[in-house]
C-alpha cells in the first residue's frame, strides 16, 4: 500500500503540483500510512493530520527519526478521551515520541469522542489547514 500512495504523489510531483503544498492524513490506520510515508518517503511535504491514529512503540518512524539531518512535516493530531479501540493514551504517546523526535506537534484531546470521524475533530483539522494556507498565501 505505501507503494501505491508514493506512486500517487510522486505523480502529483510530476504533473507540477509542489510537494511542500501536499498534505498527507487518515483515521485510525490511514494516520498510521500518512505517517510512515510522510517521515519515512516524503518528509518534504507540507504535513500530516491523524485522526484517531498511532504508531507502535518499536516503529520504523521513530528509528527513522533518530537518523535525523532533515526536517521534519508538522503533526496535526485529534485523538477521542473515549476510544476504546485506538486508545487515547497511544494517541498521546505517539505525538509525545514524535516530539521528543524534533517534529512540530499540535495534539487535541476530543472529550467523550469514541473511534470516529466527528464534526469537532474535522473542524479544528480545518480551521489548522485554513491557517496553514494564509501562511501559503503570504
Amino acid at each position: 500500500m505505501c507503494q501505491v500512495l508514493t506512486g500517487l504523489i510522486d505523480d502529483e510531483v510530476k504533473n507540477g503540483i509542489e510537494k511542500s503544498r501536499i498534505l498527507i492524513g487518515g483515521f485510525s490506520m490511514g494516520g498510521c500510512m500518512a505517517m510512515h510515508l510522510a517521515y519515512r518517503k516524503h518528509p518534504g511535504v507540507a504535513g500530516v493530520f491523524v485522526l484517531s491514529g498511532f504508531l507502535n512503540k518499536a516503529s520504523a518512524v521513530y528509528q527513522d527519526l533518530q537518523q535525523g539531518g532533515r526536517a521534519f512535516p508538522e503533526l496535526f493530531q485529534c485523538h477521542g478521551t473515549a476510544d476504546d479501540l485506538v486508545l487515547h493514551a497511544w494517541g498521546e504517546e505517539t505525538n509525545s515520541n514524535l516530539k521528543s523526535l524534533g517534529v512540530s506537534t499540535t495534539f487535541h484531546s476530543l472529550p467523550d469522542v469514541y473511534h470516529e470521524l466527528s464534526r469537532p475533530e474535522l473542524e479544528r483539522l480545518n480551521c489548522h489547514e485554513a491557517a496553514r494556507r494564509d501562511r501559503w498565501a503570504e
